[in-house]
């Protein structure tokens, strides 16, 4: 069984889709897989809690209390995050859900987990989405030094990372927040996904490190993205993610334009409760 706790920052929606550019569009709508769990139930929470909660099993069902529609999104269709989908509907960031499931796959793949989740969303939510290639701001992870020395907060990792999935990974390849502090093993392509949330706009790794890292970094978890490609001055004792990312980990959140896979909602609705 595994427990992740996930603050309420990291799962909030960025409205912020003037200028972008569309690339190239896909044809094929993420529809839901026919695989699907034995048992579903989905409540409201109305606690007005702040924390959420998630716990999987073994055979694929897993239990999420207090977490919104854009986090079983996100579960349904990586690399997906609530920051970079267009056109979700603010209520499936704000509303709070308790989803539990069970399965009756022994030990199921990380595609029939993918799959049975998409069948929960596309039934109870009746979501209906498409993937979309668009040209957006982002920045550029790059080495700060030119001797490529790294920072303090940066150094080799007792754990190989590489090449893992999420659901085959070691336990400790993940990065763990608490308060202002973010620490864990990691890659460094999977640290720069992990910035996205906080540098407000999609991050691709440009240092050229390869291997696994081990991360400790202590900003501002509090601050909101920036609305623009600047860092925003900091008000507060503890350092921004673009200052603490430069003096801690060595590196620079530099600005420039990235064509990503965007999901486009296209249909959801607040789901049917049992």
């Amino acid at each position: 069984m595994r427990t992740v706790d996930l603050p309420l920052t990291a799962l909030l929606l960025i409205a912020a889709t003037a200028g972008v550019v569309t690339e190239q569009r896909s044809t094929a709508p993420a529809t839901a897989s026919r695989q699907a769990f034995t048992v579903v139930s989905v409540r409201r929470n109305m606690t007005n809690d702040v924390g959420s909660n998630i716990m999987d099993r073994a055979d694929g069902g897993f239990t999420m209390l207090n977490v919104p529609a854009s986090a079983l999104i996100s579960r349904a269709y990586p690399p997906a995050v609530p920051l970079d989908m267009v056109g979700l509907p603010r209520w499936a960031t704000t509303d709070r859900y308790d989803v539990s499931t069970t399965s009756s796959i022994a030990s199921p793949t990380a595609e029939q987990r993918r799959d049975m989740l998409r069948t929960l969303l596309a039934d109870r939510f009746k979501l209906v989405a498409h993937t979309d290639r668009r040209e957006q701001p982002a920045y550029d992870l790059v080495l700060a030094r030119t001797d490529r020395r790294l920072g303090p907060g940066l150094t080799a990792a007792t754990v190989d990372c590489e090449e893992k999935t999420a659901v085959t990974a070691p336990s400790r390849c993940r990065l763990v927040e608490g308060s202002n502090r973010v620490e864990g093993d990691t890659t460094i392509a999977w640290l720069a996904s992990f910035l996205r949330t906080a540098a407000g706009r999609p991050v691709v790794d440009k240092t050229g490190l390869k291997g696994s890292y081990h991360v400790t970094m202590t900003y501002d978890r509090g601050a909101p993205p920036p609305a623009s490609g600047a860092a925003p001055p900091s008000f507060s004792a503890v350092p921004s993610i673009f200052t603490a990312v430069q003096e801690q980990l060595g590196m620079k959140l530099e600005p420039s334009r990235a064509f990503e896979e965007l999901l486009v909602i296209d249909r959801l609705e607040r789901p049917s409760e049992n």
